[in-house]
């Protein structure tokens, strides 16, 4: 049962017009309570990515993954079919694959070598046939729910979660609409941004990402790459997009080729962990989960995306994953240093009501969202 949260009584929650609205309190991102109901209400029950189906293209193929602190596994079946399943052997709690991925025949416990089929059933337990009315069907792995969407692997640790392209199919209908060659992309690197995690709450790094606002001032190479006078941002049911229609080729950033097949910027975001990024240049995308580590944590996981034998744009991904990121990591982790001051208590979001700019509208739908799972009889968006 979702509890009522305690508020100070001067705060102000983000109302349904972003241009009349505050941003979350403080405490939202500092309280331990506040980061233990976003477990239960947001995290554990949402869709977060994992890797991509080439992935996981033989029976015995994995990838292993960390929903905040909760290790888990997808794994494809003798059957053909994708599962997946909490990485925790039921006997006495060791994590099962030690691997970020591999090829199994059958899943054994490094401990004590208790035995387990593809599909999860526990096939076997050593000396088990000792121990009175031992049934190996009370044995099986924890399930979770596992989607494909656009070729992505997505994850739920809600084995009664609704289908993500149930829930988001128009943003499958526009990553495709704006990335050609989508569904023939594969992972080519694991991502190189913010190595080693960020000293910040996961909100903090998803409230950085979802917005531009502070582009022009703190990170001067992007604002000269990007038009911001043709920045805009539109926000839909679980996710948003920033996109603009203009660039400049030759830049503080990188070079782009006048030539080249993309001649514009868009920055998706999937709620709530799930950012996709489509940069001018080659056709290449960024997708990464913004996962939480504590409540004052959080790291990056994910993948360079590129078309098969085409090569990677290796001097976007020196600024990206260089000196933007560096921007980004330091601008976070003040941000979350700030959350603790005294001399701070609530702002007011800069957002334009028609999407226009490089403004804080999709900010606005993010907080609109967490008080929406929250507190879900008080907040409808």
């Amino acid at each position: 049962m979702t509890t009522t949260l305690q508020r100070s009584v001067d705060e102000r929650l983000p109302v349904s017009d972003p241009t009349r609205s505050h941003v979350l309190p403080k405490h939202y991102y500092t309280e331990r309570t506040i980061f233990e109901q976003e477990k239960r209400a947001i995290l554990y029950r949402s869709w977060h990515y994992v890797g991509h189906v080439s992935q996981l293209a033989n029976p015995g193929d994995y990838i292993t993954a960390r929903v905040v602190d909760q290790n888990v596994f997808l794994i494809r079946c003798d059957d053909g079919g994708l599962r997946g399943f909490f990485n925790v052997c039921q006997h006495r709690g060791h994590q099962l694959l030690l691997q970020d991925n591999g090829n199994v025949q059958r899943i054994v416990c490094p401990y004590h070598a208790w035995c387990y089929e593809k599909n999860g059933r526990l096939l076997t337990a050593r000396a088990c046939d000792r121990i009175a009315e031992f049934n190996r069907e009370d044995f099986g792995l924890e399930p979770i729910t596992v989607d494909e969407f656009c070729g992505f692997l997505f994850c739920n640790l809600d084995t009664q979660a609704g289908s993500l392209n149930d829930q988001a199919g128009d943003l499958a209908d526009d990553l495709r609409r704006l990335v050609p060659g989508l569904d023939a992309m594969v992972p080519q690197r694991k991502l190189g941004m913010f190595d080693g995690g960020v000293k910040c709450g996961w909100k903090v790094a998803v409230d950085n990402y979802l917005e531009c606002y502070h582009c022009r001032h703190a990170h001067k190479a992007l604002a000269d790459i990007l038009d911001m006078d043709a920045y805009r941002t539109d926000t839909y049911g679980l996710w948003s997009r920033q996109y603009t229609s203009r660039i400049k080729h030759e830049n503080a950033a990188y070079p782009v080729r006048e030539d080249a097949p993309v001649q514009y910027a868009a920055f998706w975001y999937l709620w709530p962990t799930t950012m996709i990024t489509l940069n001018p240049g080659e056709l290449q995308i960024d997708i990464a989960a913004m996962m939480p580590v504590d409540i004052d944590r959080m790291s990056f996981v994910g993948h360079h995306y590129g078309l098969p034998g085409e090569p990677l744009d290796e001097a976007r991904i020196d600024y990206m994953c260089g000196l933007l990121s560096d921007e980004d990591k330091a601008l976070c982790e003040s941000v979350q240093q700030g959350l603790q001051s005294r001399g701070y208590r609530q702002g007011r979001f800069i957002a334009a009501s028609d999407g226009t700019g490089e403004w804080e509208q999709a900010v606005h739908h993010f907080h609109r969202l967490v008080l929406e799972a929250l507190e879900p009889n008080q907040h409808k968006l």
